[in-house]
């Protein structure tokens, strides 16, 4: 004879285990920080949502090291930005290691 299917003790270990699981996840989520304001990553995410809203593209300086760096970010959700800031054109994501 062939058993088929799992018991109830198998079902509720799986459950707690999963239990446990999400609960470190969300305390580990609760712990990351907040972005930094600042930061041009966090400027271009903002400033993103601004031109997809109103269609309009929107060029952006920062000072990057002592140094002019633009960034360009176009209504069809592309950047154009210099290299100093490490970002993916295609993506708008940070290509710096972390």
């Amino acid at each position: 004879m062939t058993r088929i299917g799992g018991t109830l003790v198998e079902m509720l270990v799986t459950l707690v285990i999963l239990g446990v699981i999400a609960s470190v996840t969300t305390l580990a989520i609760r712990r990351t920080a907040p972005p930094d304001p600042h930061d041009p990553m966090t400027v271009i995410a903002d400033t993103m949502n601004e031109v997809l809203r109103s269609g309009r593209p929107a060029t952006l300086q920062f000072m990057v090291n002592s140094r002019p760096a633009l960034a360009t970010v176009k209504p069809d959700g592309g950047i154009i930005a210099d290299t100093a800031l490490h970002i993916d054109q295609f993506t708008g994501r940070s290509t710096r290691a972390r």
